[in-house]
């Protein structure tokens, strides 16, 4: 018998396992799809958006689930999201003001990941491994600790200048990537943060690696749209990072965040 489940899609979550074990949450459940791989999976979008925050019916989200006006309000969606160097939640209002104590004014690491190749990037404390996951990164190293947002921001814009801090995402699903000697980039790196945040630099943090649930991957990547399509059944060939792999075609789940899905297992 098919297995059948349905509800409005957020990102996969995941355990840091050999592979990487993957689930679906739907209505306060969670269900293992680490398994499904190798088995036929339809997935059929239902037509019905709603906002991850606030529950109001939309015809498009903006920021990965959400309605305009909560894309536009909340702090979580503020600038600060993607330019931590211009966190200045500490001088808004009261919402603001609380934001940025539960999460810009705590530990923040500085990494390198491979993913399409060696990136550098931010995140809060609490958010290591599953960053380096939602990345789909084979490895990953922590090289700076810093006590707040802005400083990470500051130390990342720093190291962009000499390394890429974006991801091919075709790339990274092909995982063809070279073989790199994480230690010699990051003391490279490492000579390249400001003066005065070099403080903060971390000489001996290990490698960490990771594994994905991949039996293959299409040679012509294309990325499957739920809006143009909403229903396909198709072979599951992997899962990396935030993308569902099929024999021929990829779809980024973290994209469709809101809509409602239904999910067939054969």
């Amino acid at each position: 018998m098919p297995k059948v489940i349905s509800g409005q899609l957020s990102k996969m979550t995941h355990k840091a396992d050999t592979p990487i074990q993957y689930f679906l949450n739907f209505n306060d459940q969670s269900y293992s799809l680490t398994p499904m791989v190798g088995h036929r999976v339809t997935i059929r979008y239902t037509g019905i958006i709603t906002c991850v925050e606030c529950g109001r019916k939309i015809k498009k989200t903006y920021n990965d689930g959400y309605c305009f006006p909560c894309a536009r309000d909340l702090p979580e969606n503020d600038i600060c999201s993607v330019r931590p160097e211009k966190c200045q939640h500490d001088k808004g209002n009261e919402a603001d003001r609380e934001f940025y104590e539960k999460y810009c004014n705590i530990d923040h690491y500085v990494y390198l990941s491979q993913t399409s190749g060696v990136k550098v990037g931010i995140t809060r404390h609490y958010n290591i491994p599953s960053r380096w996951i939602d990345q789909g990164a084979i490895k990953a190293l922590i090289i700076a600790k810093v006590p707040r947002r802005l400083l990470s921001g500051q130390i990342e814009i720093a190291l962009a200048k000499n390394i890429s801090d974006k991801t091919n995402w075709r790339k990274m699903l092909l995982g063809k990537v070279e073989d790199i000697d994480f230690s010699t980039v990051r003391e490279k790196m490492i000579r390249c943060i400001p003066r005065e945040l070099s403080q903060y630099a971390l000489h001996e943090e290990e490698v960490q690696s990771f594994t994905y649930p991949v039996q293959s991957v299409p040679l012509k990547i294309t990325s499957h749209n739920l809006d143009k399509e909403g229903e396909f059944t198709e072979k599951l060939t992997g899962i990396k990072g935030q993308y569902l792999i099929f024999e021929n075609r990829v779809i980024n789940l973290r994209k469709y965040s809101g809509y409602h899905i239904e999910f067939v297992f054969e």
